[in-house]
């Protein structure tokens, strides 16, 4: 009988010294998308063109880092999108070709005020444009 109490005890104090398994959460896993405060429809003003004018931003369904810029530098409708890498608040577009052979790079950032300040090269035939601008809402 004592052995019993005895093994009765032993096992009622191994259930409380094994830690028990704990339920995480997933999306503790997986923060906010960071490319989220990029996405949107923006109204810029830049010093180029000395134009207001719109782009689109959309997360790049090819890459989770990426985002796609619709009418960046005011190209137009219907021209391949800027692509913008994703590093924190920043936004880098590596130098590439859009609108009509029009060469792009530069970069952004997102400020606390919800805008985007930017600054980039556009190269439009022999024409280099060293160009700000501000995205906002």
């Amino acid at each position: 009988m004592k052995t019993v109490k005895l093994l009765a005890l032993i096992i009622a104090l191994a259930l409380f010294c094994f830690p028990s398994c704990e339920i995480i959460d997933d999306d503790d896993l997986n923060p906010a998308d960071p490319r989220e405060k990029f996405l949107g429809s923006w109204k810029v003003n830049e010093t180029c063109q000395r134009a207001t004018y719109s782009v689109n931003v959309t997360a790049d369904p090819g890459n989770s880092a990426q985002v796609l810029i619709y009418n960046f530098g005011n190209t137009g409708p219907g021209y391949t999108p800027a692509i913008g890498l994703i590093v924190g608040s920043k936004v880098n577009v590596f130098s590439q070709t859009i609108g009509e052979d029009w060469t792009v790079n530069g970069n952004g950032t997102y400020q606390s005020n919800g805008t985007i300040s930017w600054t980039y090269t556009l190269v439009i035939g022999v024409s280099q444009l060293e160009c700000s601008a501000t995205y906002f809402r």
